[in-house]
């Protein structure tokens, strides 16, 4: 049990005693936080006594953040499937075992609704099903892409178990590294801690969130990561899912309203003495309000900006983002598409509000967040889905829940996977080509998940990244798509944040037209961190438009390379166009989209909002004070990307509801003066 508790929330909150709870799932299904009420034990299990750790403790270290999973990572933790079995009925597939703690475990014959004591427990590897080769296979990708495969095995001896089944399979076992610790669940992003960067030295550190209740074997995992990895271990008694978070490596947090539902009951994790079976009980977490549970966020992951969305509720019940959204750097969400044929799903409405509503954010560069659209999965003869129901009960399946190991992303597909390493289902393969676009240059390994069916998740939810020693952080703006002849005459700037304990050695933009030979510019440090080039586009607009593919490469004084994007060396290039290719279409964005938000906000001079039009639209501005009343209209005429601005100096201090509207449309925005 964890000893300490982080919770940042600006009311106070009482203490309640709750009924005492657990899961009652299907060995195979995901870990829905959202419905743990929903079922009770008949008896209520045990957990395990924390091991002793040096945890890193329950206040934040300063300097944190949090890295994108697109980062370098060292490692990716893992774990392979586990049969728990009851001794003298280790041949039946009746009787089965749910361990509680480590050498405890209740006895079940036939189902969950006909338990029969408990006592000590056999834990097998499973080796020989379709199902457990999914985790073989993730083991072999996450070496192939560079980082230790960290699998946690129950018993020690194991892990000779899982070297023979890798050479059987004829994968990768020469940069694996075991962790023992029990535990029940292979769901290692909800149960796992959430990794961050800190201080001076940007020390790698985990943020351990509470599992939720009856699963405290599992809600350990970070404990004995530190114990046995030497990871700090900073710990907090709100309760949340890895898969239900979502960073943009900037200050950035995602999540769903499913953590509100997590954080209103006072039931917490179970606790006992470590000796007595009899002395089991849960122990009480504050009931958190939807205000409380935000303000937490903002404070542990998302300083600059916490967003929280609403829910799935066909998604095999968990309502984690990971299964139709991530990013693919700081700028650019990535969303399983829907197809046209579901839109009267209650999911399709929500995931297209909540695709809109963070577009319409804005990033760390105070532009809108882009987006890129990925295929969504069918049943196996390629056809559609039936309904809702359909597939939150037998399917969940996504192309979305993958994992990126370095330049590498493990991906979900749902047929055989062939000699090419690519789906032999045509439409399976169509769509794993078009979802490559999205990623450029990343090497894409295959993994048939179908076993996965009906769980509510796969790969994402199944592994955990580790972030790598000492990175070399560049948080960069893109230019992109067609850009007229913004750079035709002047050339492109590049500017990029680039930072690393040991230093910046050099930082260097390649570059090349048209597909033509590479060349490069030095990037100069204009401020702190802040490094700038141009790339000398002047004269380079041949015909209609020019091609300009570009990388960043940085190397510190230590001698570490890293380039932006990740995969430069694979074929990812950032690209734009002098001039303007007709086949690059340029985003589709909605009237609310084409509108940022105020920034500096609150305001005392000037206040600024950026405008992305795709063609030419005008718009009656109205400023509203909070007694209703227009203290000034003006007139805007828009174009392409532009910038409004507000003299703020000349306005009473107080809250503003600015209007842009015309015939058709009418977005507002909240402005604050001081």
């Amino acid at each position: 049990m964890k000893k300490s508790f982080l919770l940042i929330a600006l009311l106070a909150m009482a203490l309640g005693a709750g009924a005492q709870v657990d899961l009652l799932h299907t060995l195979h299904k995901r870990d829905a936080s959202n419905k743990h009420l929903e079922c009770v034990k008949p008896q209520v299990p045990m957990q395990e006594k924390t091991p002793q750790a040096k945890t890193g403790g329950s206040q934040m270290p300063a300097n944190f953040w949090f890295p994108g999973e697109w980062e370098e990572v060292q490692a990716i933790a893992v774990t392979c499937y586990y049969h728990h079995k009851v001794p003298g009925h280790e041949n039946s597939s009746q009787w089965f075992a749910d361990p509680q703690v480590t050498g405890y475990a209740d006895y079940y014959y036939g189902s969950y609704n006909n338990q029969q004591g408990g006592g000590e427990y056999i834990s097998v590897p499973d080796t020989t099903s379709t199902f457990g080769d999914v985790f073989f296979y993730l083991m072999d990708a996450i070496q192939m892409g560079g980082a230790e495969a960290w699998v946690r095995v129950e018993n020690a001896e194991d892990s000779n178990i899982i070297k023979r089944k890798l050479d059987r399979m004829a994968l990768r076992s020469n940069n694996l590294r075991f962790l023992v610790a029990p535990g029940t669940s292979f769901w290692f992003r909800d149960c796992g801690p959430i990794c961050f960067y800190y201080g001076e030295g940007d020390t790698v550190g985990m943020l351990d969130f509470e599992y939720y209740p009856g699963r405290a074997l599992d809600d350990s995992l970070p404990v004995y990561i530190e114990r046995q990895f030497g990871i700090p271990n900073y710990t907090t008694m709100i309760e949340w899912e890895g898969g239900n978070c979502l960073v943009d490596g900037a200050g950035m947090v995602l999540s769903s309203d499913a953590i509100y539902s997590n954080n209103r009951d006072a039931t917490g994790q179970i606790t006992w003495d470590g000796t007595n079976p009899n002395t089991i009980g849960y122990s009480t977490k504050p009931r958190l309000t939807n205000a409380q549970v935000k303000d937490s966020l903002h404070a542990l992951i998302g300083p600059r900006a916490t967003y929280i969305l609403p829910a799935f509720r066909y998604d095999g019940g968990t309502g984690h983002v990971d299964l139709y959204a991530d990013m693919i750097d700081e700028n650019l969400f990535v969303f399983s598409q829907m197809p046209e044929t579901y839109s009267s799903w209650y999911d399709y409405k929500v995931g297209q509000k909540n695709m809109d509503s963070l577009c319409s954010y804005q990033s760390y560069f105070g532009a809108n967040y882009r987006r890129h659209y990925i295929p969504f999965p069918s049943r196996d003869n390629g056809s559609n889905f039936t309904s809702q129901t359909q597939y939150d009960n037998q399917y969940t399946r996504t192309y979305s829940n993958h994992t990126f190991v370095n330049n590498l992303i493990i991906q979900p597909c749902f047929s055989t996977v062939g000699s090419d390493g690519m789906p032999t289902a045509e439409w399976d393969r169509a769509n794993i080509e078009e979802l490559k676009k999205a990623y450029p240059g990343y090497t894409i390994y295959c993994v048939d998940v179908r076993e996965f069916d009906g769980t509510g998740g796969a790969i994402h939810c199944v592994t955990k990244q580790i972030p790598a020693e000492h990175p070399i952080r560049i948080l960069h703006q893109a230019l992109h798509d067609n850009t007229g002849n913004t750079y035709a005459s002047n050339g492109a700037p590049i500017l990029a944040q680039i930072t690393n304990v040991d230093g910046i050695d050099s930082a260097v933009v390649y570059y090349r037209f048209d597909g033509g030979q590479w060349q490069h510019v030095v990037m100069s440090p204009d401020s702190l961190h802040q490094y700038a080039a141009v790339i000398p586009t002047s004269g380079e607009l041949h015909g209609d438009y020019t091609k300009v593919e570009y990388y960043i490469s940085a190397t510190s004084n230590a001698g570490k390379t890293i380039t932006k994007p990740m995969t430069a060396s694979q074929g990812g290039f950032f690209e734009f166009y002098l001039g303007t290719n007709p086949s690059v279409a340029v985003e589709a964005v909605e009237p609310e989209e084409c509108f940022g938000q105020f920034y500096p906000n609150p305001s005392t001079e000037v206040a600024h909002l950026n405008v992305e039009m795709n063609g030419n639209a005008a718009y009656s501005i109205f400023i509203i004070d909070a007694a209703g009343r227009t203290v000034h209209t003006s007139r805007m005429e828009a174009s392409g990307s532009g910038v409004f601005t507000v003299n703020t100096s000349i306005l009473p201090s107080g809250v503003y509801n600015v209007v842009f509207q015309n015939d058709s449309e009418r977005v507002v925005r909240r402005l604050i003066v001081k």
